[in-house]
């Protein structure tokens, strides 16, 4: 009777079936324990990010709710926003977030919006973008101080949303004056489809 030698038995077909069944399921079980383990944290990292810049957009007001878990959507002008509502601790709606977009010089700019329950902007951030380096990127807070511009304003208290190169309110950039076009008219039409889901 001939005997088989671990040579020849790891050449079976059973035994490499065994040995890949047996490293899939250790990899299996490995990916399982890292995704409970890191999963918790990454949710908290998020979490912080998305709680950081609604500070931001709320110009430091607090709020007790998971904001970007109660959204709804919101069409207006062939355009889709998404609408958040901010609640303090007692349960009461505070404020609105909006989250929306605009073509701009080289493709859409995307923002988030803060306002009050009576509609004036706490303030505008910019969430990205693809405009030019050094001319339209001055909508980031981080290369000028434009956005604050939005701070305060309302659908009553400002009867022009333009650009003061078109008969408007606000500022342009030299040389750029396509993409702060864009955002006062993404940021105005969002104000519009706020009071028109409010009036629903």
């Amino acid at each position: 009777m001939m005997e088989l030698t671990f040579d020849k038995l790891k050449d079976q077909i059973p035994y490499q079936s065994l040995l890949l069944s047996t490293c899939a399921g250790v990899a299996a079980i490995l990916l399982v324990v890292m995704q409970a383990v890191t999963s918790p944290v990454i949710d908290q990292r998020m979490q912080e990010d998305q709680n950081a810049l609604l500070s931001e957009v709320l110009n430091g007001k607090s709020f007790a709710n998971r904001v970007f878990d109660e959204g709804s959507i919101a069409e207006f002008k062939g355009r889709t926003y998404q609408i958040y509502p901010v609640k303090n601790e007692s349960g009461l709606l505070t404020h609105y977030v909006i989250s929306g977009g605009e073509d701009g010089y080289s493709g859409e700019i995307r923002f988030l919006i803060g306002v009050d329950t009576p509609g004036k902007i706490e303030g505008v951030r910019i969430l990205s973008h693809t405009e030019t380096p050094g001319l339209g990127d001055k909508v980031e807070l981080a290369k000028s101080d434009w956005v604050l511009s939005f701070n305060d304003r309302s659908l009553s208290n400002t009867p022009v949303w333009k650009v003061k190169k078109d008969g408007g309110d606000f500022d342009q950039f030299t040389g750029a004056t396509i993409t702060p076009r864009s955002v006062v008219k993404g940021v105005h039409n969002a104000l519009l489809a706020l009071e028109s889901e409010k009036e629903k």
